[in-house]
């Protein structure tokens, strides 16, 4: 079978998730987080999912190596808890995004100013994420991607591109790699949109109870 629609479907978003969380949890800087260590290590656990569940190549060595590791789970709980904790991060990305979020609070210098800004900002995230998954697949599918590349083959500096998708049979995959890619910069932007709407009301909410920002918020801004 190989590369699927459905694989490309979770491994590209995921893996550019699971890239932009490393390189936070990594971040030595003042803007690192580290507690989105647990982010990425869900996202990457998604993509070792996918690839065990949709591609023939590598399902049957996955599905001998999970029955190894189910029978020495029986025998030691160790390693029955971590199995069980892969799993519930594998299906939990978006708790374990709050609970980041809710660190990141904790060990604020200004938590009343950065909660507010974190529930602007997670909000708009989540509410970006679900409009996106409600109606994306309904406008960039590989049906609507063959109509538009059938429209587009006879213009000219468009034939070859057109005509290669035609004739790929790719259509499906090409379009769940577009969805990916968009959901990433939906989520990002719908993320920032909330942050900075988040941030612009945690500003009066902390002025008019005179509350006054550390430094390290000033100098970031």
């Amino acid at each position: 079978m190989g590369i699927t629609t459905e694989l490309l479907d979770v491994c590209v978003p995921s893996g550019i998730f699971f890239y932009r969380n490393m390189q936070k949890a990594t971040d030595t800087s003042e803007n690192g987080e580290k507690s989105r260590g647990t982010v990425a290590f869900a996202q990457g656990a998604k993509i070792v999912e996918a690839v065990a569940k949709y591609n023939d190549e590598t399902a049957r060595t996955a599905k001998n190596a999970l029955s190894i590791f189910d029978k020495y789970a029986k025998q030691y709980k160790a390693i029955d808890y971590a199995g069980k904790a892969v799993n519930w991060a594998t299906h939990n990305v978006n708790p374990l995004i709050c609970i980041s979020g809710g660190i990141k609070v904790l060990t604020s210098d200004d938590k009343v100013h950065t909660g507010i800004t974190q529930t602007g900002a997670l909000a708009g995230m989540f509410l970006g994420e679900g409009l996106m998954k409600l109606h994306m697949g309904k406008v960039i599918n590989e049906e609507n991607l063959l109509k538009l590349a059938n429209k587009a083959k006879d213009i000219n500096g468009l034939k070859k591109i057109s005509n290669a998708l035609i004739k790929s049979g790719n259509s499906g995959k090409i379009a769940s790699i577009i969805k990916g890619l968009l959901f990433v910069c939906g989520s990002i932007t719908s993320f920032n949109i909330g942050e900075k709407i988040g941030t612009n009301t945690a500003d009066r909410i902390c002025a008019d109870l005179g509350i006054k920002k550390s430094k390290k918020i000033d100098q970031k801004v």
